[in-house]
Order: C-alpha cells, then structure tokens, then sequence
C-alpha cells in the first residue's frame, strides 16, 4: 500500500524550460512503512526522484514523471519546476516524526539510481553512490499548504511493484522506437529526392574526403613516409585480441620502451605470445601462466579462450556463489524470458552509443559495453576505450540472472594489473549483487559500478606513483651523497699528491732546490714573525714558490 498526493506542477528550468509540467503529469506517492519503502527503493523507475528529511527519521517521498511527458530517463533534478519541488518538501516534512514539530528543517533530494543500498542495512535504510547528485533545501512549515496537500491523499492497495517497473520499461522501449522512427523521416515516409542527393554527398565526402582540406592534404604528404620504429597505438579486435603491425621480423617494435605508457609496452609484449589464446586472457588482465594453466584444462579447442576464462573468472567465486535447491532455481523458459526482458532494456537504453555490440538473436545475450564514463588520465595518451564483455550464452552462465555472468574487462589504457585488480572487484559486486538479488537484472548497476570503481583505482595509482617518485628522489639524493662522501675519502691530501707526482725522494729534492735558487734575494729561514710581517708589506716578491710544503718537507 502506498499513499499518492497530487502537488503542482509548473515551467521546468534550464534545458527543459521549453517544458510545462502539470499535476497530471506529476505521480507523488509515499511508503507506508519501512518495509514497503523496501520495495520502492528496489522497483523504482529511471528518472524518479527521491526525497527524505536529512538526518532525521522520515519517510520516503518520490517525485516520479510520466513516461510521455518529456525525456525517457525523466527531468534532471537541477531542471524540476520550483512549485513541485516546494510541496514534495513539504509532504516529506509533514511525514517525518521528528521533523514536523520543527519550524525548519533540512531536506535532502536525489535521483533513485544514486541510490545504494547493501547488503547489512536495516529496511528503509539507504546510503549514496555519489554525493555530488545530492541536492539540499531548506523547508520552512506551511500549515496552509500542508493542509491543501492533505486533501489530495489517496490510498493504494495491492500495487505490484515488480509489474508497474516492467510495463514502464515496456513503454520506454516503445516510445525511443518511435522516436527513432521519426528521426528517420516524416510521419507520412515521403521519398525526397533532394534530401537524398545530400545526404548521398555527404556520405562520399566522407568516404574519399575533398582533397582540400588540410587532413587530406596531410595525409598525401605522409603516404611515403615509414613509421617502422615507432610505437604502435593499440587497438583492442572484437575477440579481445591487442591489433597492431608489430611482428617478429621487427624486433625494435615489440622492445619495451620506458618513454611509452605501460598499456603499450604490454600490448607490444602481447603481441609476441606465441599463443593467442594467452594474448586474449592477458589483454583482461589475468597474468600468462594462469591464463596457460586455464587453456591446459580445456579438453576442446572450440571456444577455449571463452572456456578458459569462464573458470578463471569462477576461481574467485569459489565458494561464494549462492547455493540453492531446484525447487528455488527458476527454470530455463523463465531465464531466457528475463534475459530478453533485460536485453530490450539494455538495447533502448544504449542501443544508440557507439562501441556496444548486441548479437542480432533475440535469445542471445552475449554483449560488449563501452565505460562511456571513464576518462583515461593524461599519462595513457589517448588509449582505446574501456570495454565490459558480457558471457552468458553457450552454458556459459545457463542461470543468469540467478547467478553471476562471466565479465570481462579491456582496454581503457588501464595495465594488466589494474585490470585484474578491477576485475576482482567487480566479480566481488556481482557475487553480492547475485545473493542479495536473485533473479533481477545485473547488468545496469554493474556498468555503474565499474564507473565508480575505475575512478577510484586511477586516483589510488596516481597516488602510488607520486610515492614511488618521491622515494626514487630520496634514494637518488642518497647515492649522490654517498659518492660525494667516497670521492673525499679517496681524494689525496695535497703532500701525498706532490709525492706521487716524483718518481723518487731524489727527483722530488731536487726540484725543491731549483725552486729555491729561483728566489729574488736573500732568504733566511730563521725570521721572527715581525720580519715576516715587515716583509709581507715591502714590495718584494717571490717568483715560482707555489708548492710550500715541498720546502717545508725538504728542512724538516
């Protein structure tokens, strides 16, 4: 049972100005009780909008738009009409316990899908992906309009939450169908001929360029060129495997190279595996010997990559997965129904984005997800993009979704151990995500998550090298001191250098005696200190003495 209000609606802000809400088009309704808001927060749609007094126990309040009003994923939150937002706070102040007898309190907003709700948390206990998506507002008490509000309630009895979400699903797909219908042409599919002749011209401009432009022109003047020695820019294939030229005939390609980023150096040694199967498995992370130990169990050479990594992904969930008897396990007519539902989802969702790759039969759900999200940091230079790799078909994972698929991560410019490190987590969520969900659909949180998890391990490696670097600064500064320190112990004091520069005592007396006999007037050795001091002031000046300790070691 949950309780609806009907509240006002009014102009939306910033990009959807353009748009008019009416209380028709607005859906408000309440949880009863914390283990109803249960299935709210488990059944709720794309673009519904939750709202709850912050820190204070209150109940939980959605804004929800109808599918044929405005955007399928619903009005950003920044963009609600000001009328909507002001009476949701008030209906969340009036049912929170503690916070109807304030004068003022906090209230905080967010999308549904910012949403997190584990595995440890009481009913009706929520926390959030990102913060960031939070909104805040201060909500003063409106008798009047609560009481207006009030009269509005209405109750609902029996709602099945599961069917509402699926039929609102159903019409997302629809409604992006006709949409991209009519993007295709007008209503009536009229041919224009003109249309078409641009259309037309535009695509063989594409195809074989103006040659005006400067990229044109650019890539005539490169044509002779060779670029034999230079590092390859890889590109993951469909099949996993790192493209490239480099081969064995030239060995200064495949050579590690300290100057390029460690995905290239890794996709250059890749390419050099002699197995493919190897290669494959290594581009997702896992390290060559336990990707060989995999391809030695497979009995068959069919499909082994697919095989090999199926049990190198089941290693780490080993005990993990959720046992459950045959009368718990859906069965297989149920499975593939849920996977098609599932698919159709996906497909009016991302079906649009480049990268993703569907298999054109329907009972196929193998697919390829690009991490649209994630930004390579500029110490990558511009690697290929981050893909998710779906496995179910094929007994793969026959129970999906009552148990986890087999995922695979690639490319990214992420190095092989950030991959596995990613990877880890990732089957971690969707073990847990498995347990605590049986039989929904994993895939959507999954992509969100990766998101998330793929940002936090960049900063945790950047974090790593200003480490690494500082300790490599500290251990160069030591060795520089160090030898410095060596080289004064091995450096010669200024008698034994003029010792060393004489083959004997002999050579050495006598250069001590010509130094004398060079001397301007008479020298005698047996001066006070006040004739010295007489002497330092007179003119008088001594030619060719520059080593003393020679004369003072040849009176001694």
């Amino acid at each position: 049972m949950v309780f609806n209000y009907t509240i006002r609606g009014g102009p939306c802000l910033n990009a959807n100005s353009h748009t008019t809400l009416s209380s028709s088009d607005i859906t408000c309704y309440v949880g009863r009780d914390k283990h109803e808001n249960e299935y709210l927060i488990k059944y709720g749609w794309p673009g519904d909008m939750w709202f709850h007094v912050d820190s204070l126990s209150s109940a939980h309040v959605y804004f929800r738009l109808c599918t044929d009003k405005g955007p399928a994923e619903g009005i950003p939150i920044d963009d609600l009409p000001v009328d909507s937002v002001y009476d949701m706070m008030q209906i969340v102040k009036h049912n929170s316990i503690s916070g109807c007898k304030l004068a003022s309190t906090k209230i905080v907003y967010t999308p549904w899908s910012n949403l997190k709700k584990t595995f440890e948390m009481d009913s009706g206990t929520v926390t959030y992906h990102d913060t960031k998506l939070c909104r805040y507002g201060r909500c003063d008490k409106d008798r009047q309009r609560v009481k207006e509000l009030e009269i509005t309630k209405t109750e609902r009895v029996n709602v099945d939450f599961y069917q509402e979400m699926k039929a609102n699903e159903r019409r997302i797909i629809e409604k992006k169908k006709r949409d991209r219908n009519n993007r295709k042409g007008d209503d009536l599919g009229l041919y224009d001929p003109i249309q078409d002749d641009v259309r037309t011209g535009r695509m063989k401009a594409v195809r074989v360029g103006d040659d005006e432009s400067g990229i044109d022109k650019g890539l005539a003047e490169l044509e002779g060129l060779s670029f034999a020695k230079t590092p390859q820019r890889f590109t993951p294939r469909a099949e996993g495997v790192a493209g490239g030229a480099a081969t064995d005939e030239d060995p200064a390609t495949n050579a590690i190279k300290p100057d390029d980023p460690i995905w290239v150096n890794e996709a250059n040694s890749r390419t050099s595996e002699p197995s493919v199967n190897v290669s494959f498995l290594r581009a997702r992370g896992y390290t060559a010997l336990d990707a060989a130990g995999a391809l030695d169990e497979q009995t068959s050479s069919n499909n082994a990559r697919i095989a090999a990594l199926k049990l190198l992904w089941q290693n780490g969930v080993m005990n993990s997965t959720p046992s459950a008897s045959d009368s718990e396990i859906a069965s297989l007519e149920e499975v593939s129904e849920t996977r098609k539902e599932e698919k159709e989802v996906l497909q009016a969702i991302f079906g649009e984005d480049d990268g993703v790759c569907f298999s054109d039969d329907e009972a196929l759900f193998d697919s390829i997800f690009p991490i649209t999200s994630y930004e390579a940091p500029p110490r990558y230079e511009l690697p290929p993009p981050l893909l998710l790799e779906i496995y179910v078909d094929k007994g793969i994972a026959p129970l999906y979704p009552n148990e986890p698929p087999v995922l695979a991560l690639v490319g990214g410019g992420l190095p092989e151990a950030l991959l596995k490190e990613l990877t880890n987590r990732l089957r971690t969520e969707a073990v847990e995500r498995c347990q605590e969900e049986p039989g929904d659909p994993q895939i959507f949180n999954l992509l969100g998550f990766i998101a998330e998890e793929v940002d936090k391990i960049i900063d945790e490696e950047a974090v790593e090298l200003v480490v690494q670097r500082k300790k490599r600064y500290a251990e160069m500064k030591k060795a520089e001191a160090e030898r410095k320190s060596k080289e004064q112990l091995d450096q010669p004091t200024q008698s034994e250098s003029a010792q060393a520069s004489f083959k004997s005592e002999e050579e050495r007396r006598a250069y001590a005696m010509s130094m004398i006999t060079k001397v301007k007037g008479t020298m005698t050795f047996d001066t006070t200190d006040e004739d010295l001091k007489k002497k330092q002031k007179s003119k008088t000046r001594y030619a060719g003495v520059s080593d003393q300790s020679l004369i003072d070691d040849l009176f001694k």
